[in-house]
């Protein structure tokens, strides 16, 4: 291929005696093709004239460096091959025209000659380009001497372990011979795989703590003896709201949305005067969750948690939501094995009743078993006791006393299974008395409020009332009713719901 004068095709001449073509040459279009653009080369006129690029067609790749044609040197050792690489990627970096030094730190080129070390020869194209973005950046940037180059990841290219010997030249098939430098299953390959990935790591490690090293401390939170396992995980509220309702955490929860645990306080006083002034359940349980869920995201466990679960259990009690008080009883149980303080006792009866509510005999046995005899002796555990042994028995008649005797709000759990106890209670005095009974009797051992309630009661289990002297029932007739009202009760769900 014939030379083209600087004259001709739109050249013009650099102040330093270099040519430049405003369109691209073939060996320039080649170059890009091959994986490196932007080409500009600023070496030193010879003696003999201005460097030239050397372009044969029997060449099978571009070279990318100066070359003076009227003086070949002689190969040189194998360092002058690092020097090569340098040249070739400071030929291809504009350092002159972004930054007034052009002179690369000793860090970086160490940086760079780890790089062709580690990376194989099928992908040093691909490296010489990631190194080309990488250097620009910090040129751009003015960063080129405050990066830490020691430190810093090796560009995706490198694959390789560093090599202190010359590869091995591979020998012919066709000779008899069979090459196996890419043996992937060589031990000398696991090996270096193994290499590879452990300084990976190391340099993963290095990059961690050299950029924590640079941010802010980890804020504290008021009182670390609020806070269950404190790590740098651990977020601290900044919302000042006192009401908010609840929505299901979709992503990580973020702090300007979350109440600190003064906030929470003020929060927990609001609630108990808007339920007791408004009794809005709906609203009283969607405030309550959002509590909840705040204290659960920074990790708050102390006095105070456990009274927003007590006082969410007590109102879903008093409500008929047996599935917010499950969840609430659940937390509980673990916030006082934590040996924090609250109402274990009254919790522990209604857990025992909740228990009878959903005949989980189970439950029952292995909570007597794990009971304390100090337990054992607080008024509301030893009532929810005899309530199970009352109707283990089949005593109705004690149990109805009980029924009518029951402390704190453990009667709101007893009412979810009395008409149960009723029906089985009916039974029997269907066989105990004959031929009638007065509905005064029945309203009495029932503990029903007033007669009229139990009239309505038997009306419902389609049992038929005389109205003579005074309203009885034939209790023989009465029996196929009270048996065929049972079947309601057979089965319970998971909450304790009836279906």
């Amino acid at each position: 291929m014939s030379s083209v004068h600087p004259a001709r095709a739109g050249e013009s001449l650099l102040e330093n005696g270099h040519t430049t073509n405003a369109r691209r040459s073939p060996s320039a279009t080649r170059g890009v093709i091959r994986g490196v653009s932007n080409i500009s080369i600023h070496g030193s006129a010879s003696a003999h004239g201005p460097m030239s690029w050397r372009s044969n067609s029997a060449d099978k790749a571009p070279m990318y460096t100066a070359v003076d044609i009227s003086k070949k040197q002689p190969p040189k050792a194998p360092q002058i091959q690092k020097n090569k690489k340098m040249s070739v990627l400071k030929s291809s970096l504009p350092i002159a025209n972004t930054s007034g030094d052009s002179t690369w730190p000793d860090s970086l080129k160490d940086y760079v000659e780890r790089s062709f070390a580690a990376c194989s020869t099928s992908a040093r194209k691909r490296l010489e380009k990631q190194l080309n973005q990488i250097i620009s950046s910090a040129v751009k940037n003015k960063k080129l001497n405050s990066i830490n180059w020691t430190i810093r990841p090796l560009p995706k290219a490198c694959d390789l372990e560093p090599q202190t010997v010359l590869p091995v030249k591979r020998t012919s098939v066709s000779a008899g011979i069979i090459d196996t430098s890419d043996n992937f299953d060589s031990e000398e390959r696991k090996e270096r795989r193994l290499h590879r990935f452990q300084k990976e790591a190391e340099a993963e490690a290095a990059r961690k703590e050299a950029e924590s090293s640079s941010t802010m401390p980890i804020p504290q939170p008021p009182n670390t003896a609020d806070v269950h396992n404190w790590d740098a995980d651990t977020i601290v509220g900044t919302c000042t709201r006192l009401e908010k309702s609840y929505f299901r955490l979709t992503s990580a929860p973020d702090p300007s949305q979350v109440r600190p645990l003064s906030v929470l306080r003020n929060t927990l006083e609001l609630l108990k005067r808007k339920w007791v002034e408004e009794n809005n359940y709906t609203y009283i349980c969607s405030q309550f969750k959002s509590m909840r869920q705040d204290l659960t995201v920074q990790r708050i466990t102390n006095s105070f948690t456990v009274e927003v679960y007590e006082t969410h259990a007590r109102v879903a009690l008093e409500t008929n939501d047996l599935g917010e008080y499950n969840q609430c009883q659940t937390q509980l149980k673990q916030l006082y094995a934590m040996g924090l303080p609250g109402h274990a006792m009254e919790f522990l009866a209604y857990r025992i009743l909740y228990f009878l509510y959903t005949r989980n005999k189970g439950d029952i046995n292995a909570a007597m078993a794990a009971m304390l005899p100090s337990e054992k002796q607080d008024q509301a555990v030893q009532h929810a006791l005899s309530v199970r042994a009352a109707m283990a028995a089949g005593n109705y008649h004690r149990f109805f006393m009980l029924y009518l005797a029951t402390p704190n709000m453990g009667g709101y759990l007893i009412d979810k299974f009395v008409d149960r106890e009723r029906c089985a209670s009916l039974q029997r005095m269907c066989k105990a008395f004959r031929p009638r009974l007065s509905v005064a009797v029945i309203a009495k051992d029932l503990a029903f409020a007033k007669v009229d309630d139990c009239i309505k009661f038997l009306a419902e289990l389609n049992v038929a009332i005389s109205q003579d002297e005074f309203p009885s029932v034939d209790m023989k007739l009465a029996y196929p009713h009270a048996v065929a009202a049972m079947q309601i009760y057979e089965k319970v769900d998971i909450k304790g719901q009836i279906y």
